[in-house]
């Protein structure tokens, strides 16, 4: 028991060190290119223009890892993966001019956070159950939560290059680790192909849904801070972005305990509802501070419940094993298309009415319960059943014990 628990950590912990590569990576990248905008003063049409360099890489090289990361050990391919990034590190450190830096820097961290994302994710799912992917995932995405304040810390107190550098030597000790993990067998079956995914029903239920949430969270994401800072100000908006954050962050420990019990598609019906309510909320009393802090928590926790459920755990559950990359390839395509379309639309934000546009939002929250409403539930029925039955009789236990003590 002991040494299956042992083996459970490690491959858990191993999971957390590359998920959390993969985040700072990302993370580390997008202050890059802030760094960059800010030193060279760009225009909004070059910021686009990074911006859109940077998305579209992620997605492409994301898409083209999945086809290429399934042929290969996971631990071969991992460690392709990390050198990608410690080559994109250094690339990093020597200067260049205005225009190649423009091109060079967006596309190297699109391309080397892409050409890891599928396989991570994959890794991850293949060392969990589905009986508890949900708590391995919520755990998982609160620690690195946790972790990235300090690199924004780190960032502050020390220059770019040297903050490159430090980030190097952690790299080179993951690299370390993962050439001393066992070499796994690539699985010999039948390829999942990307139109074979795409025209699977269940797939498509979730991905649907998936899909409005992540386009109107960007249409509304502008919108809902440029309208906070003239109605409210700069400090009010920052307070409810800080309580979205916290309030996300502690929501994912709860949602992985959720879903392992009760299933992932109620707890969705439940958060796109609970979410439309709110936007609904802010839509009438766009002026009432108190609707908005409804909005701050409902949004918070609903942001932590879709992100360990979409990003982490319905693709795993809905993928066979040794074959997911291409199920969250496909699957993060809309978190980061967004990202774009965010930067997009952003310049037109003002220019949209607050009450008819987060009244519109609510409306399409609604829609997307329809597709979740014919998804079957990922979490076989039976796990349900047996945990509802296991709760029942601590419950029966419980009410015994407490008649026995009266009686005595």
């Amino acid at each position: 028991m002991n040494r299956k628990f042992l083996e459970y950590f490690r491959s858990i912990w191993k999971s957390y060190l590359l998920l959390f590569i993969l985040f700072a990576w990302l993370q580390i990248t997008s202050i890059m290119i802030k760094d960059i905008l800010t030193q060279f003063a760009a225009t909004y049409f070059e910021e686009l223009a990074m911006y859109a360099i940077f998305y579209f890489s992620v997605m492409i090289f994301s898409l083209l890892a999945a086809i290429f990361s399934e042929k290969m050990p996971k631990e071969s391919y991992l460690r392709i993966w990390v050198l990608t990034v410690i080559i994109s590190c250094l690339v990093y450190l020597i200067k260049f001019n205005k225009e190649i830096t423009g091109i060079l820097y967006p596309l190297l961290g699109g391309a080397s956070f892409g050409l890891g994302l599928p396989s991570i994710f994959s890794y991850f799912a293949d060392q969990t159950s589905i009986s508890n992917r949900g708590r391995a995932a919520s755990l998982i995405f609160f620690l690195i939560s946790l972790v990235f304040p300090l690199l924004v810390i780190i960032n502050k107190f020390f220059s770019t290059d040297k903050f490159l550098l430090f980030f190097l030597v952690f790299l080179f000790f993951i690299l370390y680790s993962v050439e001393r993990s066992k070499e796994s067998k690539r699985i010999e079956n039948r390829e999942v192909r990307y139109l074979q995914i795409l025209t699977n029903k269940q797939f498509l239920f979730y991905f649907i849904s998936w899909c409005m949430f992540c386009f109107i969270n960007a249409l509304e994401a502008p919108l809902l801070e440029d309208f906070l800072i003239k109605a409210f100000g700069n400090d009010f908006r920052d307070l409810i972005l800080f309580l979205e954050t916290i309030i996300a962050s502690f929501s994912t420990l709860i949602i992985g305990f959720v879903i392992d019990s009760y299933g992932r598609r109620g707890a969705l019906i439940y958060g796109f509802t609970t979410l439309g309510i709110a936007y609904a909320i802010v839509g009438i009393f766009s002026y009432n501070s108190i609707s908005w802090y409804i909005y701050s928590v409902v949004f918070g926790f609903a942001s932590g419940f879709f992100a360990v459920i979409f990003l982490f755990t319905v693709w795993g559950d809905l993928s066979p094993q040794g074959k997911r990359e291409k199920y969250y390839a496909l699957g993060s395509l809309p978190y980061f298309l967004i990202g774009f379309v965010s930067k997009l639309s952003a310049p037109y934000a003002a220019a949209i009415s607050i009450n008819a546009s987060f009244s519109l939002a609510s409306f399409f929250l609604f829609l997307a319960i329809i597709p979740l409403i014919y998804a079957p539930e990922t979490l076989p029925e039976k796990l349900i059943k047996r945990r509802e039955l296991r709760r029942y009789v601590e419950k029966a236990k419980k009410i015994r014990e407490k008649y026995e003590k009266k009686g005595t």
